[in-house]
């Protein structure tokens, strides 16, 4: 395998967020990705890469949203066995795969998909635009229609307080989280 397939590891450590979503028939889903960032800040929009072969990708080609949840590093237990397409984590359903995971859920937060409740913070999201660059993964862009920062680890603003430690994927199975967190004075 040449260098440039695995250019995406030069762009690690990423948060490994909990996407949020339900079949057409209301069944809930919930999976990490980390190919996830903001692409504006007024209006609020995300983008999300979401892989083709996922049962997830199929459900936001037929969803008006989704939510996103920020995974405490505490929370990788859970977090793997949602990946189950990626860990091998067997399971019968997606609603046995999110029991089994033994993460706090709350299914009636938003109408997109569930939430991670004790999260660093979640967001649920309007998809605006669904682009396919014929790749392995299809661009999801969505507008921001409701926040929640968890008081515990943030500020009513969104600033973290001390050890707010996001999970963040490196590669595989292999995670971290932020080291020492540092402030630095604004120029007057």
């Amino acid at each position: 395998m040449s260098p440039v397939e695995k250019a995406h590891r030069l762009l690690a450590p990423r948060i490994a967020y909990l996407i949020g979503t339900q079949s057409p028939d209301r069944t809930p889903n919930m999976i990490p990705v980390s190919n996830v960032t903001s692409i504006s800040t007024d209006p609020q929009h995300i983008a999300i890469a979401i892989y083709k072969q996922w049962q997830t990708h199929h459900y936001l080609l037929a969803a008006d949203g989704f939510t996103l949840s920020v995974p405490h590093v505490d929370h990788l237990p859970g977090v793997w066995k949602l990946g189950a397409k990626y860990s091998h984590y067997p399971y019968v359903t997606n609603t046995d795969k999110i029991i089994d995971s033994g993460l706090v859920i709350d299914y009636t937060a938003s109408e997109y998909g569930p939430i991670l409740s004790n999260a660093i913070g979640w967001i649920t999201c309007r998809t605006l635009h669904i682009l396919d660059f014929e790749g392995d993964h299809t661009l999801f862009i969505a507008q921001v229609e409701e926040t929640y920062f968890n008081p515990e680890y943030l500020t009513s603003d969104g600033t973290p307080r001390s050890g707010t430690s996001p999970l963040m994927q490196i590669t595989g199975n292999t995670f971290t989280t932020t080291g020492n967190t540092q402030t630095i004075p604004y120029y007057n």
